[in-house]
């Protein structure tokens, strides 16, 4: 991912986490990911050699995936622009005026 790439992402992600309609838990499921990296008590302790550091490590990659697929999934509602949108077909039909033999 390049620069432009990265500040496109940065942008949805703010505009992900500013949505309401985005439930609390998944707003702050990033947040809970460094709280777990930075609070002493984990499942395995720090001063395991390996182990102790692989724990943090998972759940931040954990968590960056999850935000990552979060945001990239996320539609947000679309602004009002004043222009007029395209007629949407309806099932099994086509949208706009019927052909000319059928009028």
């Amino acid at each position: 991912m390049n620069v432009t790439g990265l500040r496109a992402m940065g942008t949805r992600f703010f505009r992900y986490v500013r949505d309401p309609r985005v439930p609390l838990w998944r707003r702050l499921a990033g947040l809970f990911a460094v709280i777990y990296f930075v609070v002493p008590l984990d499942a395995l302790p720090d001063f395991l050699p390996l182990l102790g550091w692989l724990d943090d490590v998972g759940v931040l990659s954990a968590a960056a995936f999850f935000m990552v697929r979060e945001v990239q999934r996320h539609q947000p509602e679309a602004e009002p622009s004043g222009w007029p949108r395209p007629v949407e077909p309806e099932e099994g039909g086509r949208a706009g005026a019927p052909p000319l033999r059928e009028r």
